[in-house]
């Protein structure tokens, strides 16, 4: 896994050079993450894929500030698909990351013949006990992540820190995330997305549930849905083989 720098933004790549043959997957990150989400992937996908983990504006190493919406982010991670000059993007994002998916597909239909989609909806209403644990008690709302979304037979130490890494280390940014999801809403929109998509879901996932993938896949014409068993929230980081082996088959063989 190596580290790379454009002017503005940081990111995680599989490979020294990018090439120009192969298709590049690159991840998105959720609310209040960053690229280390998709540690697991860059590194497994990277014998068959160009993998590029992006961390979004104002998170990790990138710079300026989060941005407020998630149209504004999806122009950003644009910006970054042209600095850093990635061929043949196949936009993966889970969560937020996954609404951005969805905002980029809806605004650049012809720039993108396939994406993935984890974990994420058409739809992401916050709880406003979240809001409020968030802005006035990160540290704690960042250390019962674990507790809170990882199903208990999969709560390991490895994994713990594993998503302590992949986490911002203030708020500002989450809070920030967490608004801009609260106020996402493209229910209305999705039938109209084209490009072939596969749409994953974890069959424990209490932030978005497994109804959220299934509506995606009933509504994305050229949709494949695939259900991760016994998985929460963090299915990437919980169940890394497996996710890994469904986006391979996705991309390689369907």
């Amino acid at each position: 896994m190596i580290e790379k720098q454009t002017t503005s933004f940081g990111w995680l790549a599989g490979q020294h050079h990018l090439d120009p043959n192969k298709k590049t997957i690159l991840f998105i990150h959720g609310a209040g993450f960053n690229s280390h989400l998709w540690v697991h992937q860059i590194k497994r996908l990277a014998p068959h894929f160009n993998t590029v983990a992006i961390d979004l504006p104002g998170h990790h190493r990138s710079t300026g500030q989060p941005l407020t919406t998630i149209e504004a982010y999806g122009k950003s991670v644009m910006d970054f698909i042209e600095e850093a000059q990635l061929p043949q993007v196949v936009p993966c994002g889970l969560s937020m990351g996954g609404a951005i998916v969805l905002q980029m597909l809806l605004d650049s239909p012809h720039l993108f013949g396939e994406a993935i989609l984890v974990n994420t909806g058409a739809r992401l209403r916050v709880l406003p006990d979240i809001l409020d644990a968030v802005q006035n008690h990160y540290e704690a709302y960042r250390t019962s992540l674990f507790h809170f979304a990882v199903p208990e037979n999969l709560r390991t130490d490895a994994l713990k820190e594993a998503l302590l890494k992949a986490t911002e280390p203030t708020g500002e940014a989450t809070l920030q995330d967490l608004k801009a999801c609260d106020i996402f809403d493209v229910m209305n929109k999705v039938q109209s997305i084209s490009a072939r998509t596969l749409v994953m879901g974890a069959e424990k996932d209490i932030s978005t549930p497994l109804k959220y993938a299934r509506l995606l896949s009933d509504n994305i014409k050229q949709s494949f849905l695939s259900e991760i068993k016994g998985c929460g929230h963090f299915s990437p980081l919980e169940a890394p083989e497996r996710v890994s082996q469904v986006m391979e088959d996705f991309l390689m063989y369907t």
